[in-house]
């Protein structure tokens, strides 16, 4: 199940605060890297151990509108089977069809 919502009250900035009051973990921020001040969008993971009322993953997708408001989407798995099947195959895409560009550890 998914859902998608303009905002035109809300930023990345406060829609993750809501976010993090109810126990999400940031995964990235848009532009990559950025701080949470400078930020333009984001996306979370929301589930099992942080939010005892939905056990089930929540991720979570914010772009904030160029011209205020944010735009988020949510896709909301409803068994944390789906939600492994779905990493499982995210990372077997991402090592058989990408290669890394940078050394993460210098030796």
């Amino acid at each position: 199940m998914s859902f998608a919502s303009k905002l035109d009250e809300e930023t990345p900035q406060s829609v993750w605060e809501e976010q993090e009051g109810l126990g999400a973990r940031l995964l990235l921020t848009i532009p990559f890297g950025s701080s949470m001040e400078d930020m333009r969008g984001f996306i979370s993971l929301l589930g099992e151990e942080s939010f005892e009322d939905a056990p089930f993953p929540v991720i979570t997708f914010c772009v904030g509108k160029p011209v205020g408001g944010a735009i988020v989407s949510t896709i909301i798995f409803p068994n944390s089977d789906l939600y492994l099947d779905f990493i499982d195959s995210l990372h077997c895409d991402a090592y058989a069809h990408f290669e890394r560009k940078i050394k993460l550890i210098n030796n």
